[in-house]
This record gives structure tokens, C-alpha cells and sequence, in this order.
């Protein structure tokens, strides 16, 4: 693994234990034992860095997410086998940083709305994808899979925050419940 890359997995880890909103350049060198100056030296600018770790991120999501099986035939299924990829402690990690882009770009779109269809983006394709194999009408598939995906954010957010993260898996199988109801 060349240097860039061993950086980017280091700035992909220091993300994840200690998020993005606030990321200063000097202690993120530090805690990886190199200077600021060589972080820029090996990505050109701090966005390029972010973007290089957040690449990473969907990488690894899509490592731990399994592709559905056979055992997926019907939207409610295609919902349940999304909700145990984004529950289990790899998807808890990017979800949290998912939100700290979102809250940038709510602040600055501009500047982070890319770099949160970077990390959202990719799900939505798969997912309209498995909506119309499933026999969802062309028309449906693109409104339902961002249906799907804000609901499933939400229930994230819920399920990281909560006292209880049970209640936020019950509201995503009562969801998917719903969705038994669906033609498809």
C-alpha cells in the first residue's frame, strides 16, 4: 500500500472515532504521527483528504453490506436486508458520519452536498435497481428507493442517539411491514 493510501485508511479511522464536524488538520497529523504539511503535500487540500476518506467509507459500507439473496422477494425484504447492513457497528460508523456531512452541508451546500451524494449516492442506484426487479413500476422505483433511504437515515439517526435502539429497529420493521403491503 503506497503512502497516500495508508494515510487515507488512518484519516478514515480518526473520522470515524472522532467524526468530521471540526476536523483541523494539525491534531488529525498529529494523532497519525505526520504534520499538516504532509497531509496537503499528499492530497492537495483538505477537501481532496475528506473526499479520499469518504471514498474509503463507501468502500467499506459496501464491503459489509451483503448483496441481498434469495431470500429477498419483496420490497419489505429488500428494506429488512438494508436496515441489518446500516444497524450492524460498520454501518453505525458511516451513518455517523453521514451526519456530520449532512449537518455541513446544511451549513454549506455548496462546499458538502457532493461529498454527501458521495457517501448516499451509490445506495440509491442498487436500491431503484432492486425495486424494479422486484416489479416495482419504473415510474415508483426512484420516489419509493428515496423513500426508503430518508426513512432509513431517520431510523439510523434514531437508532444511534436513542436510550433504547431497539425502539428504532421495531420502527424499522414495522416499516418494512408496511411495505409488505406494496405490489411487488
Amino acid at each position: 500500500m503506497d503512502r497516500r493510501a495508508e494515510l487515507a485508511e488512518q484519516v478514515l479511522d480518526y473520522v470515524l472515532e472522532h467524526g468530521l464536524i471540526g476536523l483541523s488538520l494539525r491534531p488529525l497529523a498529529a494523532a497519525l504521527n505526520t504534520s499538516d504539511r504532509m497531509l496537503i503535500y499528499h492530497f492537495g487540500s483538505k477537501e481532496r483528504l475528506v473526499g479520499a476518506a469518504l471514498a474509503l467509507a463507501q468502500q467499506r459500507l459496501a464491503a459489509a453490506a451483503e448483496p441481498p439473496g434469495e431470500a429477498v422477494r419483496s420490497v419489505a425484504d429488500l428494506v429488512r436486508h438494508l436496515w441489518s447492513s446500516l444497524a450492524h457497528p460498520s454501518g453505525t460508523q458511516i451513518t455517523r458520519l453521514y451526519l456530520d456531512l449532512s449537518v455541513l452541508a446544511a451549513k454549506e451546500p455548496e462546499r458538502w452536498r457532493p461529498a454527501v451524494e458521495q457517501l448516499r449516492g451509490p445506495w440509491r442506484e442498487p436500491l431503484r435497481g432492486g425495486l424494479l426487479a422486484l416489479g416495482v413500476a419504473a415510474a415508483e422505483a426512484e420516489p419509493l428507493a428515496d423513500l426508503i433511504l430518508a426513512t432509513l437515515d431517520g431510523l439510523a439517526l434514531d437508532r444511534m442517539v436513542a436510550a433504547d435502539p431497539a425502539r428504532a429497529d421495531d420502527a424499522a420493521a414495522a416499516f418494512a411491514d408496511l411495505l409488505d403491503r406494496h405490489p411487488g
